[in-house]
């Protein structure tokens, strides 16, 4: 039987959807193998609750079941992340954006962001930013700051997606036993915060067959940290350090790292990580292994790839400071409307495992 013939479908989901709570509508799509889900219909932020700030303290203080919904299991997984688009409230920005990921509202994510710009151009919803010569550029506010989006129509990879992402540094380096070894953990800022150890100290393959061995180091590394309070050292400013980075330099003829991070639970990400790739190009610039100006590729441990530029350097009282240009491409895989049956116990999803 086809159920799509003669609108059989849309009826019986009218028919049961009476019965249920209200949908959530999404754009489906993924950023070099991670997924995000981009809401689109179905959540009225309450009058009086603008911009992104407001919008992420109402959704994680008073509306956390958006979040548990859309990216906890059943309909969704570790890997999970969805983003709320919102109107702009000000000067400086076209859109905004709220990040709902498994475990927390975090400040940026490069792959959501590389998402959602495929997802305004591909439907049009900043109908008031021109497209010039295939190319439409705009700003999203996000609770890391303002990032610039430019997406780029045609070429081999249909759209191409670039971000202008928030400054980039070197926070704290210390060194610590890890899986036997003693390594160096540098802490790093890119959007968000990283604890990051080069593979090679560490004897570590970032390949799928090593998947058990890097998710378990991980894990290993984030509880010592999550054991001591880390603050900036430059602000005093007291850190929530979550994500776990290793990386392998593979430079052949121009620098090349594959790049690997786990995100609690334990979820490596499929995408050579947008926040990661910035936070690891101000290492390296900070090394002098990547000059100004030049491009950093980064390889995930499915072999995707994001090339990420350092488009500008500075130096702020001795850390040097980098304004990362990171490309990437999305796709979309689907649109659905994400519903809740009352009558479930797990309707609002439960943390994955």
């Amino acid at each position: 039987m086809n159920w799509g013939s003669d609108g059989a479908l849309e009826r019986a989901i009218g028919s049961w959807s009476r019965g249920v709570l209200p949908g959530l509508d999404v754009v489906d799509t993924h950023t070099a193998g991670n997924p995000t889900r981009i809401i689109v219909g179905g959540l009225d932020v309450p009058a009086g609750v603008e911009g992104v700030a407001a919008t992420r303290r109402w959704l994680r203080d008073s509306a956390d079941w958006v979040r548990r919904r859309l990216v906890h299991e059943p309909r969704g997984g570790g890997l999970t992340c969805a983003v709320l688009p919102l109107p702009a409230d000000g000067p400086g920005h076209h859109i905004g954006a709220v990040i709902l990921e498994p475990g927390s509202y975090p400040p940026m994510c490069g792959h959501c962001m590389i998402g959602l710009s495929m997802v305004v151009d591909e439907f049009d919803l900043l109908p008031d930013v021109p497209l010039i010569d295939g190319t439409r550029e705009f700003t999203i506010a996000t609770p890391a700051g303002p990032v610039g989006s430019s997406v780029r129509r045609g070429g081999p990879a249909a759209t191409e997606v670039t971000l202008t992402n928030v400054d980039s540094y070197v926070v704290d380096h210390w060194s610590q036993k890890l899986g036997g070894r003693l390594v160096d953990v540098d802490l790093l800022w890119g959007g968000d915060y990283y604890a990051t150890v080069d593979a090679d100290d560490l004897g570590l393959r970032l390949e799928p067959a090593a998947a058990l061995t890097i998710t378990g180091l991980a894990r290993d590394l984030a509880a010592s940290i999550a054991e001591r309070v880390v603050r900036d050292p430059h602000t005093g400013t007291e850190l929530d350090v979550y994500q776990i980075m290793f990386h392998q330099s593979i430079d052949v003829g121009a620098p090349t790292s594959r790049v690997v991070v786990v995100a609690p639970p334990g979820e490596i990400d499929r995408s050579p990580c947008g926040t990661g790739s910035s936070a690891l190009l101000a290492l390296r610039v900070a090394r002098g292994d990547v000059a100004a100006g030049e491009t950093l590729t980064t390889r995930s441990i499915i072999d995707t790839v994001f090339e990420v530029r350092a488009d500008a350097v500075a130096d702020d009282a001795g850390r040097v400071i980098v304004r990362p240009l990171l490309t990437g491409t999305a796709h979309v895989t689907g649109f659905s409307r994400v519903v809740a049956d009352p009558r479930d116990g797990l309707r609002d999803g439960f943390p994955p495992i």
